[in-house]
């Protein structure tokens, strides 16, 4: 194979983007189908893709297809599991935007499927291992010149989120990112987690934001994390890594600032498909290079478990308000390397 032939399920904000970023960016793919719940979108979108980019009539239907040799999954969260599934009956590289399915034990069944087939075919959609800046920050924790590393310290902003986010999507949708930028950085699991609200409160039936999170990983490490969805302002992601000897700052300074009359004003991203922009098309170029050569080098299933083994003690956590612990299964030899 030379070139992959690329299906594409789900075609929101983040799907739409995706697709355009195979057709501009990815050089060892080419799309050639779509399917969307909403098919007026889908017949749309494709009408303004160069090519023969055909609408499939279910997910389904694209997954089994001869013509479709790799999918990309940006659908809803709770169809994670049965598409990626799908895809590994169908011996097809899959790329599942995060997170990989919505509880541990659903991700499980995605691990034994692999297991079973002997090979690992899905590669989760965390960006940030593929962002310049986060790349840097992982550089500077391997190279030692911290000293050994005591915490990190994490936000998360956003200017504002839709209506129907609840109280649990801050982990599922937002804080799953810190829980993997904290595995690969530190290359370590997290095994407790605290998480509350404003003013200390916890619950998952009302509106809490921000939320403060709370890990600690086997090593001892600890790291806290505000999560605020509704800052108003821009969009902001942040990491400062602490160690005896030093600390790296992923830094949170105007992308664009402009001083007058003593005061200096900037203009923040305005979301997270401008700040990723360009991680989106470097993992996906990765991904597709991979899948051509049948391997999977980025963040993998057990990536994906793992992650959700977190948000679901962090989920929790919100509803009991207590300190809760990570319940991991002993990592399979399929991705031990």
């Amino acid at each position: 194979m030379d070139r992959l032939r690329i299906g594409a399920i789900g075609l929101g904000m983040v799907g739409s983007a995706q697709v355009a970023t195979i057709v501009q960016s990815v050089a060892a793919g080419e799309l050639v189908a779509v399917f969307d719940i909403d098919t007026a979108r889908a017949k749309s979108i494709a009408s303004e893709l160069p090519g023969n980019v055909r609408v499939m009539d279910s997910a389904d239907e694209l997954i089994a297809s001869g013509e479709v040799d790799a999918v990309v999954i940006a659908s809803s969260a709770s169809t994670h599991l049965d598409l990626v599934l799908a895809c590994v009956e169908h011996r097809k590289p899959v790329f599942c935007e995060k997170p990989l399915a919505l509880t541990g034990a659903d991700c499980e069944m995605i691990l034994d499927a692999e297991i079973n087939a002997g090979r690992r075919f899905v590669q989760v959609g965390f960006m940030r291992r593929f962002d310049t800046a986060f790349v840097d920050l992982k550089a500077a924790v391997d190279a030692g010149d911290l000293g050994e590393v005591v915490a990190l310290h994490c936000v998360h902003r956003a200017a504002d989120v839709p209506e129907s986010f609840t109280s649990t999507m801050h982990t599922t949708e937002a804080v799953v990112h810190e829980v993997d930028s904290t595995r690969w950085l530190l290359e370590d699991e997290v095994v407790e987690v605290r998480v509350v609200g404003p003013a200390g409160r916890s619950g998952v039936e009302e509106w809490l934001d921000p939320q403060f999170f709370t890990f600690r990983t086997a090593g001892g490490v600890i790291v806290d994390t505000e999560v605020f969805l509704r800052a108003g302002y821009g969009y902001e992601i942040g990491c400062d890594v602490v160690g005896r000897k030093g600390v790296a700052r992923l830094t949170n300074d105007l992308p664009v600032a402009v001083s007058l009359d003593f005061k200096q004003s900037g203009v923040r991203e305005k979301d997270f498909t401008v700040r990723f922009g360009d991680s989106y098309r470097r993992e996906l170029s990765a991904w597709a290079a991979d899948a051509v050569k049948g391997v999977v080098t980025g963040p993998n299933a057990w990536d994906g478990y793992a992650a959700a083994a977190v948000t679901d003690a962090c989920i929790e956590s919100l509803r009991m308000g207590t300190t809760v612990s990570v319940g991991l299964r002993p990592r399979p030899s399929l991705y031990k390397d």
